[in-house]
């Protein structure tokens, strides 16, 4: 992202997993995490999954084309007092794509 937090991700046999590789969560992430997608363009794709554990809810696009990623995120829907509930609506720029032939 622009703001210098990165994270890596991967996608695999319907799962997800990624982790924050710069920016204070440096280190987290998670792991097999159900997700669903849909191509809405010339590589263009929409993904969206739900972290049960951790009350959030994400919604991703990617634009392989652009190189471009852009999240909204619903953190802590629960909301409660250690993890208040907060939206986060960002884009960032892809580093690096490997895709699955």
């Amino acid at each position: 992202y622009q703001d210098g937090t990165a994270l890596h991700m991967e996608f695999y046999n319907g799962k997800a997993k990624y982790e924050w590789v710069a920016g204070p969560a440096t280190g987290n992430g998670n792991t097999d995490i159900p997700y669903r997608s849909r191509k809405i363009g010339n590589e263009l794709y929409l993904i969206n999954w739900q972290e049960t554990d951790k009350k959030d809810y994400l919604t991703l696009v990617f634009d392989f084309e652009k190189m471009l990623m852009h999240s909204s995120i619903i953190v802590g829907y629960e909301n409660k007092p250690e993890r208040p509930l907060k939206t986060v609506f960002k884009s960032g720029i892809i580093d690096h794509l490997k895709m699955a032939e």
